[in-house]
Formats: C-alpha cells, structure tokens, sequence
C-alpha cells in the first residue's frame, strides 16, 4: 500500500499578527521585542478571551526545521516538563497552528518580558543577581534530570517585579552518556552559544550546559550583537564597560567568564552550581545550601582548579 504523499508549507517567517487576533481561546496583545534580530521566531502577550485577567505569553514560530524540532519536543516532553515545579521556570502548556500554518505554543502567566531590551536599566550586580537565580533554578532541574540543552537569550526573560523567568523551550532530559543512540535534541541555538563539543555532534550535557551560561554572562556583562550567524556576545574585559568596578573583581568576573566558556570540557567550572557560587561568592552573599542531586546529574570533579587557574593568568596579565 502507497502512503500518501504530506505537502508540507515552505519554510517562512511569521508574519507579524494584529493586536487582538485570538489564537484559540487567547487574544493577542503587543509583540514582545526579545533583543535579537534573527531568531525562532516571535513572542506576543496574551490574555484569555473570557477572562483578561489571565495572561500568557505566545511564541508564534518561523515555519522551518527548527519550528518542527521545537514542536517535536514539545509534544514529547510535555507531560514531563509540567511536573517541573520552580519559580523562575516556565513551560508551554499548549500549542497550535495559526491560520497561515505557523506552529505557534501557550506559556500561561505573567512572565514579563525578555531580558535583554531591558538590559540597559539594571547594574551589574542585578545582572550577576539573575545569573545567580537562573544557575539555581538549573541546579533543581538537574535534580530532576533535566539540563538546559540549548542556552537562547531570547528565552531568559524578567517580570515587572525584577524576578528571573526561564522560557524553558530549551529544557531537555539528561543524555545517558552510555547510550549511542542518545543524542538529545538540538533546537538551532546561536553558534556563540553552544559548546565547541556540541557543535561538532556529541550530546547536550552539563558541561554544554556551562559553556551556554558562560556565553550568557559574556552577553549580561560586555553586550551583544547580530551577527549574519546570529545572536553574539561583545567580547572585551569587565573593566573596559565597567570601569568603577575595584580591579580585584573585575579580574574574577573576567576569569569566570573565560572558564565558564573554555573550549576543553575539563576548564570548566563544574556545573550550573559551581557558577552560581562562584559568583555567589563575587557578590559577597552566601553560598546556596547544598542539595542531593540525582546521580544522573553528578560529573566526576576533575583535579585542579581551572578558575583559579584564569585567575592567576588575568593576574599576571594585569601586572
């Protein structure tokens, strides 16, 4: 028997949709700017038709390989993912198709919006402050056996009240490193924001994970910018955007910076944890209290230490 044959519609972008066209049972409100020129696609908020009090924010998809991979994992994960119960994480809770055959998904609540156009109206401790809650909000997802595949700017998003929200698009389950066929998922992030390893095939894992959240602190502290590849982090050194902060923590920052995105998995910190406390530490709070984590989430702790290794580069750099 012949199977039929399925007529896919041509990748497109999507459109830009008017204020108040309802997407199911969801009324669109104002675009959302995300900081990025080229992305997945684009980001509306929303609210219930019968009840304008219940918001949502809608991400409507370019149509393209990467929609179809988002939409993949979605369908598989979903139940999974609504059993993530943190704070500062958020999941889509449902999807559809717009009338123009765009994918688009439903994250319910009031999330704010994405971080980086607001960027520009918040010193660098509050910047670090984020980091910190996103790194936290990691550590309790890796307990959970899952890892921050794909680290997007575009998903790292801040409420009205200055609280740290993770659009987790990017949520995957923990590769089983034993297994060959376990090659967890990729989604097209930027290329300045996956590991050197990843980009050359090998599965998402934490160490992945840190390189994407290195880039990412790159991106909170120098800057970014569009680049034909996508999304970059400026490059340059704490002291040249910072300039009154004292040299001793411009050098750590530096350093923390240039581990967390070291090419060799083995320099750098271990784990979303360690950079959480490392810049714990920076900002003179205490360091989180240490929980049980899953032995799928546990890495072998290396020999050395690769911080204090960049930082006595920087030092003597500095000298």
């Amino acid at each position: 028997m012949r199977m039929p044959r399925v007529q896919l519609p041509p990748p497109a972008p999507a459109m830009p949709l008017a204020r108040g066209q309802s997407l199911g049972v969801w009324r669109l409100g104002a675009p959302l700017p995300d900081g990025e020129e080229a992305h997945a696609g684009q980001w509306y908020d929303a609210e219930l038709a019968r009840s304008p009090e219940q918001h949502a924010a809608v991400l409507v998809l370019n149509r393209g390989a990467q929609a179809a991979g988002i939409m993949l994992r979605f369908a598989d994960q979903v139940s999974d993912l609504a059993r993530l119960n943190h704070p500062h994480i958020a999941v889509p809770s449902e999807s559809g198709i717009t009338g123009d055959g765009h994918p688009y998904l439903i994250v319910e609540g009031d999330h704010g919006a994405p971080l980086l156009p607001q960027l520009h109206e918040l010193l660098l401790r509050e910047r670090l402050e984020l980091m910190v809650d996103l790194c936290e909000a990691l550590r309790v997802a890796h307990q959970h056996s899952w890892l921050l595949a794909e680290v997007d700017p575009a998903m790292v998003w801040r409420t009205a009240s200055g609280e740290l929200r993770l659009m987790g698009l990017g949520l995957a389950r923990i590769p089983d490193p034993t297994d060959p066929f376990d090659r967890g998922q990729s989604l097209g992030s930027s290329p300045e924001f996956v590991a050197p390893e990843c980009r050359a095939g090998a599965p998402p894992s934490l160490a992945s994970e840190v390189y994407g959240l290195g880039a990412l602190l790159r991106t909170l502290v120098c800057g970014w910018e569009d680049s034909p590849r996508g999304l970059s982090p400026r490059r340059g050194s704490v002291a040249d955007l910072w300039p009154d902060v004292d040299e001793e923590h411009q050098i750590r920052l530096d350093a923390l910076i240039r581990a967390a995105t070291a090419y060799d998995v083995e320099n750098r910190p271990v784990g979303a944890e360690a950079v959480a406390d490392e810049l714990r530490a920076w900002l003179g709070q205490r360091r989180a209290p240490v929980t049980a984590a899953s032995p799928s989430s546990r890495r072998p702790r290396r020999q050395g230490n690769a911080l204090s290794a960049a930082l006595d580069w920087w030092r003597a750099r500095a000298g």
